[in-house]
């Protein structure tokens, strides 16, 4: 039986570009970096891979992500996938004000999938605030303002 989520992992193309994106765009805290492996290809399902990863987390939990750079062979596809197509995920930040982010992050030259957020109106999770943006690769990430009601917060 699952869980929980123990960490997430996204390819990037750029480990120094997406750990500085993470890291001092988002604020997102750098754990650690770990020399080139060439030693996980196969467990990987990428016979011969060479790969460098990066560990961020979030400040203040025990949440954290994988940056994987694939130094051999080189990925197969270029910058992002649309949302639609399949097997594309997307990673949603929990953010205290929607508002104040989204014009933080504007003003360091993130551009966001629309210009304003969508607010939930009516439901069980009305109230909730939330707004799409990528990563320099084109990973979609989402950032979600949650109403107080919430029993988690």
């Amino acid at each position: 039986m699952v869980t929980g989520v123990v960490h997430s992992g996204i390819s990037v193309s750029d480990l120094q570009r997406s750990i500085t994106f993470y890291h001092e765009m988002l604020g997102l805290e750098l754990l650690k970096v770990e020399p080139v492996r060439k030693s996980r290809g196969d467990k990987l399902g990428v016979p011969g891979a060479e790969i460098q990863l990066a560990v961020i987390g979030i400040p203040g939990t025990t949440e954290t992500f994988e940056l994987i750079q694939y130094l051999k062979p080189a990925p197969m596809f270029g910058y992002g996938v649309p949302v639609n197509t399949l097997g594309c995920v997307h990673i949603a930040l929990r953010v205290d004000d929607i508002d104040e982010t989204v014009r933080n992050l504007k003003e360091r030259g993130i551009q966001f999938c629309s210009e304003t957020y969508e607010e939930i109106k009516d439901g069980p999770i009305a109230g909730m605030k939330w707004i799409y943006f990528k990563d320099p690769d084109g990973t979609n990430l989402e950032l979600i303002e949650e109403p107080a009601k919430y029993p988690d917060k």
